[in-house]
């Protein structure tokens, strides 16, 4: 699940500059109190606060680099270096830096991965011609217990909208959008929770808590789909992707196997 969500956000947490196919010239710009500012500095500022990694036009361009050396002129004065000793900053300093370093590592690994001919046509047979072709839209409470699952339904039962409990009660990050999961296919989701699914009936919620790994959820089914045939040509990019994903997914496994990890606290406390 964390490797799930990892990939989903890389492309978005990395600067564009850095999804680039060659990197810049790098060419200085200006120089700040002995700091010099270069045209990769400025791509990437650009990019993280525009999402784009040149300015529309010269004046704008220049306004950006103007913020900029601002940027690095407070950074680099005698009060910004003496806040880097703080423990917030340094701390967000440093998982910035690691941050940055693993997306970059992940990216690259995507990138130089090479995916067989066979491997996708292995994948297109299980994922698009022997996989079921129905897909489902559902919403989901995710509680602790089963007994809050109980309550749930209960109060489901007087006519409470499932979508509002859901941002009310549930603990899974779905709970944002009202529980919401989109469109799946059965195999998307753990066993548990599709052996439910694939017993109810539209618009109805689960009548009992159903327990997967991640704990006791309630389930509303909104609507199904057939899912039209795709031949291997339509799907190809994305199953590429997929099979890169997966290999990288093995790789960060293999290097957490080999790390050695210590639970410090039983729970983690920003106070």
């Amino acid at each position: 699940m964390l490797i799930k969500t990892f990939f989903a956000s890389l492309t978005l947490a990395l600067p564009l500059v850095l999804q680039a196919a060659e990197t810049p010239r790098v060419v200085d710009l200006v120089q700040v109190n002995g700091t010099k500012i270069n045209n990769l500095h400025l791509a990437i500022f650009s990019a993280q606060a525009t999402g784009k990694q040149k300015a529309d036009s010269p004046e704008q361009q220049a306004a950006m680099l103007e913020e900029l050396v601002n940027i690095f002129m407070l950074a680099r004065s005698a009060e910004g270096k003496k806040l880097t000793k703080h423990r917030e900053i340094a701390a967000a300093l440093k998982v910035a830096n690691a941050r940055l370093i693993a997306e970059a590592l992940v990216r690259k690994k995507m990138q130089d991965t090479e995916v067989s001919e066979q491997a996708i046509k292995t994948a297109y047979q299980e994922q698009y011609v022997k996989a079921p072709k129905i897909e489902y839209k559902a919403r989901h409470i995710l509680l602790k217990t089963a007994e809050d699952a109980k309550a749930i339904i209960k109060t489901l039962k007087t006519g409470k909208d499932f979508a509002t409990l859901a941002k009310e009660k549930s603990t899974g990050p779905s709970k944002t959008v009202g529980g919401d999961l989109g469109w799946f296919n059965l195999q998307q989701m753990v066993k548990p929770f599709s052996d439910a699914l694939a017993t109810m009936n539209k618009n109805t919620y689960s009548r009992e808590p159903v327990k997967t790994q991640y704990g006791w959820h309630v389930i509303l089914l909104e609507d199904t789909r057939k899912l039209p045939k795709q031949q291997l040509d339509q799907v190809r990019d994305k199953l590429i992707q997929h099979l890169k994903a997966q290999k990288v997914g093995e790789y960060i496994r293999s290097i957490r196997g080999k790390s050695k990890i210590r639970i410090l606290a039983e729970k983690a406390s920003t106070k």
